[in-house]
């Protein structure tokens, strides 16, 4: 090491005196917390639309890259805006030298997560570093956990009569109140991680996301976090949804009336994957099955086709769900997870819907074969055999009138 240079008393006296010049160069530009960001999405079109002759839609554009309309995204910005204002990292900021606006942030972070692209290759496109998406995204998923929640969340009395009104009409199936269905998302895990527990039936490492949906495929009520490779049966009886229902605290609301005057509680339907209970129907199971049965099967098919189109509908609109996610931090991923459901949700509070080339085009699990659960509940039977001999004396009914 170079040693300390002697500076004389005269020298010192002549650096006291001088005045210290500001380094502008230095200096970072300050955020407006007020002033609404216009500029990012013109410089992200001019840089990432298709060269085409034929000029596109602006706001199908937009739709394409981000999942939502402008509104629907001005809507989602106004519910982070707080948080991501609140403590800016000094490391989010843009090539001019700026921090971010809340508007490029949370376009930073739905493109992440509604392409399932790279870190690199988003931040490319906007024109920042790869830790800097890093930070946005989970900024933007803390954010939503903490402002968003009331987009999912159990109905109350009025909507689940909506609800029931909404089922009844598709398939015929009355006081019917939800969906229910799960769906893996596939992952690589290091080697210190793997276990057979998270190894599923295809031999991938997968995490399960269950959930119960509304009418309009709009999710009331899910879980995550748990093993791909475990049943889903055992999977719904983990959960925080099973345990109110089993208690009484859910499902509980006005008994409706059958054909032949029998009541009939409030209950879910789902696949052959879940056991048959009181407040959970599923299909009936067997080669030698009645007409009632088949008609049965058939009702009960296109209500739990409702939860088959959110699920596609979540995968294929975030498709970071869809793809096999690299080494993810079990721990964040159920934030991830929920967020893409809240975003999947908001989309349909507010009216919008998703473009058109985005849903999966198959089913959301294809390449998984539920394994069939053989418990039956003798009162969960006795509801399926009296809602089968009323979808038949409904039918009979509408051919005689």
């Amino acid at each position: 090491m170079a040693p300390p240079k002697k500076i004389n008393k005269e020298s010192k006296k002549f650096q006291k005196g001088k005045k210290k010049k500001k380094n502008k160069n230095n200096t970072t530009a300050p955020v407006d917390n007020t002033a609404v960001d216009c500029e990012w999405w013109d410089i992200f079109w001019k840089k990432n639309s298709p060269v085409s002759d034929v000029l596109p839609d602006e706001e199908e554009e937009f739709k394409h890259f981000f999942r939502v309309s402008k509104s629907t995204f001005e809507y989602i910005c106004s519910l982070v805006k707080e948080n991501l204002i609140s403590r800016p990292p000094s490391g989010l900021i843009n090539i001019e030298g700026r921090l971010l606006s809340v508007e490029k942030q949370v376009a930073i972070a739905l493109r992440r997560l509604a392409s399932g692209e790279s870190q690199v290759s988003v931040g490319a496109s906007f024109g920042v570093g790869q830790s800097t998406v890093s930070q946005v995204t989970w900024r933007f998923i803390e954010a939503m956990e903490e402002r968003a929640t009331h987009h999912l969340k159990w109905p109350d009395s009025n909507q689940t009569q909506r609800i029931k009104s909404g089922f009844e009409a598709s398939s015929k199936l009355p006081n019917c109140c939800g969906a229910i269905d799960a769906t893996h998302i596939v992952m690589t895990l290091p080697a210190v991680e793997t276990s057979d527990d998270w190894c599923d039936q295809t031999n991938n490492y997968s995490m399960f996301v269950q959930g119960v949906v509304d009418s309009d495929s709009r999710f009331l009520d899910i879980v995550t976090g748990w093993p791909g490779g475990m049943p889903i049966s055992r999977l719904m009886k983990f959960s925080g949804f099973y345990k109110l229902c089993e208690s009484g605290e859910r499902l509980n609301g006005n008994v409706g009336l059958l054909s032949d005057g029998e009541d009939i509680r409030e209950y879910i339907v789902g696949g052959n994957s879940y056991p048959l209970l009181p407040w959970l129907i599923t299909p009936f199971i067997g080669d030698d099955l009645s007409d009632s049965m088949l008609e049965f099967n058939r009702a009960l098919e296109t209500a739990r086709s409702a939860a088959v189109k959110a699920f596609s509908e979540l995968k294929g609109g975030w498709r970071i769900l869809n793809k096999v996610m690299w080494r993810p931090d079990k721990r964040k991923l159920p934030s991830i997870i929920l967020v893409c459901c809240l975003l999947h949700n908001i989309i349909i509070d507010c009216g919008d819907k998703l473009h058109p080339d985005v849903g999966l085009s198959g089913h959301h699990d294809s390449d998984y074969k539920g394994v069939i659960c053989k418990q039956v509940d003798p009162v969960g039977n006795r509801i399926r055999e009296n809602l089968a001999k009323h979808l038949l004396i409904s039918k009979d009914k509408a051919l005689c009138s």
